[in-house]
């Protein structure tokens, strides 16, 4: 049996080949496909989540898998894979740089490994219950700590949203967004987390159940010093509705104004 050092290498071993065969079709996703309306799903896609299943089927054959494209299931007593192959197909079909693979292992409900690669930026990030996160870049490895930032009027969010057809928001979610400085929109859940992680942003709101893109966030960010919860302040789960990650110092004010109407 794998001792965890060597469970967290091979999870990031796994994000990073992905990662490589990511930058190798960077310019050529190959078939496009739209699988329900303005969600697409690429050639590169398919691959990547055949070399991350191959991969731990090889290794780990008794573990549960849950992956985007080809669905899965999650372990009720045993260990489960969270794969996200491509996360910002729709910045990767367009050779946008934002985007990442997305690889986490849950135990018993709690989120104990996380690697998101984002190999146009040249970065690996990586956390591992109770041993901190990390970005390994041009070969160091350097440990990632959330940011200082004290109230959501100086904040720098990042949210994922369409506004396609007039749709609208939350009225808590579009208080945060307009109380906020400035606000950044990825296309990369997997990215924005790890962002949060190294104190790029202060706030991270998800308001879908992602569970391949959200489960790093939620390592990455509290292994950072930060704090990771779903839409009510309860602690995120599978099931749970949407994600709010922050640098701790915020998250009351957050939820505060999420939930005041």
């Amino acid at each position: 049996m794998d001792t965890t050092e060597e469970l967290h290498g091979f999870v990031c071993d796994v994000a990073r080949r992905a990662g490589e065969l990511q930058l190798s079709r960077h310019e050529d996703p190959g078939e496009v496909r739209e699988k329900a309306p303005k969600d697409f799903v690429t050639e590169v896609d398919l691959l990547c989540e055949r070399l991350m299943v191959d991969a731990i089927r090889e290794r780990y054959p008794d573990d549960a898998i849950l992956s985007e494209e080809q669905g899965g299931s999650v372990s009720e007593t045993g260990r489960t894979w969270l794969l996200d192959p491509v996360d910002g197909t729709a910045n990767f079909m367009k050779a946008n740089p934002m985007f990442c693979a997305c690889v986490s292992v849950i135990e018993d409900g709690t989120v104990t490994h996380a690697a998101v690669a984002a190999p146009r930026l040249g970065d690996l990030y990586h956390a591992r219950l109770g041993n901190g996160a990390y970005r390994e870049t041009g070969g160091a490895c350097s440990p990632l700590r959330v940011s200082g930032t004290e109230t959501l009027e100086y904040c720098v969010v990042g949210a994922d949203l369409s506004l396609y057809g007039g749709r609208t928001q939350e009225p808590g979610v579009e208080e945060v967004l307009f109380g906020a400085w400035q606000l950044r929109a990825l296309g990369s859940a997997g990215i924005r987390g790890a962002w949060i992680a190294a104190g790029y942003l202060d706030v991270s709101v998800g308001t879908q159940n992602t569970v391949w893109d959200y489960a790093p966030t939620v390592l990455l960010v509290s292994e950072a010093g930060g704090r990771a919860t779903d839409l009510s302040g309860e602690p995120w789960s599978l099931s749970s509705e949407g994600l709010i990650a922050t640098n701790a110092a915020l998250h009351q004010e957050i939820l505060q104004v999420l939930n005041r109407t």
